[in-house]
């Protein structure tokens, strides 16, 4: 069942990649693969440290890893 197997994180978005989460979504979405990403704004500092630790972690489920990571660097190369 999908919802016990575990995520991954693939990478790190950095701020310069904000405007890819779109086209990530879906792209991901046509190939049938579930992903998270866990922001790293941080509210007490108004997202000051965003630059230094980025956007937000990209998770995968486990068996997805491989195709995910093959389309997100085709999204990233292509920009």
């Amino acid at each position: 069942m999908r919802s016990e197997e575990k995520t991954v994180k693939i990478a790190t978005l950095g701020r310069e990649h904000e405007y890819l989460v779109p086209l990530i979504n879906e792209i991901f979405e046509r190939n049938g693969i579930s992903f998270t990403i866990r922001d790293k704004f941080d509210r007490a500092y108004d997202g000051l440290f965003i630059g230094q630790k980025g956007l937000g972690d990209l998770y995968v489920f486990e068996m997805d890893v491989e195709r995910a990571k093959f389309l997100l660097d085709e999204i990233l190369t292509a920009q």
